[in-house]
């Protein structure tokens, strides 16, 4: 059989274009809402920059967002400020607020991906918040590496310096019923499957998590010195515990050294999530609870090392995935399809 030649994608014309600004714009600017308004993550980020950009360096933006740390440097007295953005929608509000702020002359504004960009010269000061919804994945330390090689100066600073990912073993109040409430109709298998999803806690909930144990650092990257080349995001962490029948999830969240002693926790800042990631209870008993993360933080393993008889147990949303179609085969069902 000779298969089809893949369709062309058309270029979209300016009112497809215009459409599909037009209904992403508002989760863009609901997101940049959320970041100017997060009053931790601001105080430390100016406190940072104020501390390491003197009047005449130069200050690089990359990430730029709504533009204002880029502001704060043109305010600050840099020599030369440079403003990188992705987002095609936020090149405008860059402009406008630094035209606001009295500053527009004094930036210039790059639309565009910072490993795409070319830009002559270096900068005394890097600032850079480019991270996905992975923030330890290779694409994200790649990024890093090729800033830090072709944009910053011999003796340059860079913020943030150290990005960690920290974790604590949690009881959760939440946890998925194994029978539907009020009806007693058992839902073990839904419960089941839904044990190989993580999960997001966003602020305020996450400020309010309680650890059963001291969180401790599972990744930790120095944006100053890693090499993607022999990167990888792997983690693992081990706590000693009273009650191994408590916990039923591993909360993650991360941790920002902007600079020296300039730290910040997710759980304080409204811009970051907490992660969850659940397991299945495990039987009374004291001893250490091991929790190991994979590299593309999708599936992870709870275990017992003091207790051999206990199997590691295994989540991945492909095992959920797998179970699902096994149990497709096996139900029988009728089957129609859509009318013509």
């Amino acid at each position: 059989m000779v298969k089809a030649p893949p369709e062309s994608k058309k270029p979209l014309t300016k009112k497809e274009r215009d459409e599909r600004l037009a209904a992403h714009l508002p989760s863009v600017l609901q997101y940049h809402n959320t970041m100017l308004t997060d009053k931790v993550r601001n105080g430390l980020l100016k406190k940072a920059i104020t501390r390491a950009l003197k009047p005449g360096m130069s200050f690089l933006d990359i990430g730029a967002g709504t533009g204002v740390w880029a502001i704060l440097a043109a305010k600050l007295g840099a020599s030369r400020v440079v403003a990188i953005e992705a987002e095609e929608s936020l090149i405008p509000v860059i402009g406008r607020l630094a035209h606001e702020n009295g500053v527009a002359e004094k930036i210039e504004i790059i639309h565009g991906r910072s490993d795409d960009v070319r830009i002559k010269g270096r900068f005394d000061v890097i600032a850079s918040e480019i991270f996905d919804s992975n923030a330890f994945g290779k694409e994200t330390i790649a990024s890093f590496v090729d800033i830090r090689k072709r944009f910053l100066a011999k003796g340059g600073i860079l913020i943030p310096e150290r990005f960690e990912l920290m974790a604590a073993p949690i009881s959760r109040p939440d946890t998925a019923a194994s029978e539907a409430a009020g009806v007693g109709i058992s839902t073990s298998f839904l419960s089941e499957l839904k044990l190989n999803y993580s999960d997001a806690i966003t602020f305020p909930a996450a400020s309010d998590l309680k650890f059963l144990a001291d969180p401790v650092t599972v990744i930790s990257i120095d944006f100053r010195t890693v090499e993607n080349e022999t990167y990888s995001a792997e983690g693992e962490a081990i706590w000693k515990l009273r009650n191994l029948a408590k916990p039923d999830g591993i909360a993650t969240f991360s941790r920002s050294t902007f600079l020296g002693d300039i730290t910040m926790s997710a759980l304080d800042s409204q811009s970051w999530s907490a992660g969850l990631y659940p397991f299945a209870r495990f039987e009374k008993g004291s001893g250490r609870l091991r929790f190991k993360l994979s590299a593309d933080s999708n599936s992870w393993t709870v275990s017992l090392p003091d207790s051999p008889e206990e199997k590691e147990r295994n989540y991945s949303p492909v095992f959920a995935f797998t179970r699902l179609k096994m149990a497709q085969k096996m139900t029988p069902h009728r089957r129609f399809s859509k009318r013509k």
